[in-house]
């Protein structure tokens, strides 16, 4: 007999792979990642919140929207002070902050 593939191609399969985590690991924490790693959070996140500000009208007044600045975590202030080698910062801020 024969071997068939699972999926139809390669596209197919990664979407159902995206689904299955989403379903099993959705309340574990690691959806953020896994779309950051996809590099499709700012989109996936934007849709939710387009939706939701609609929904909850009260809940998101006043929100942003997602944007590639919060890809990145700010580096403290501290921590550029300290990485200081001839006075010269050996850290730079990320940017948007």
């Amino acid at each position: 007999m024969a071997r068939t593939p699972a999926f139809a191609n390669q596209a197919e399969a990664r979407q159902a792979l995206r689904w299955e985590r989403r379903l099993e690991l959705a309340m574990e924490g690691y959806r953020l990642f896994d779309l950051r790693r996809w590099g499709v959070d700012v989109q996936v996140i934007n849709d939710f919140l387009t939706v939701e500000k609609v929904r909850r009208a009260s809940l998101y007044a006043g929100s942003e929207t997602f944007s590639s600045k919060h890809k990145l975590y700010p580096i403290p202030s501290i921590e550029i002070d300290l990485s200081k080698k001839d006075g010269v910062p050996q850290l730079k801020q990320n940017p948007g902050y």
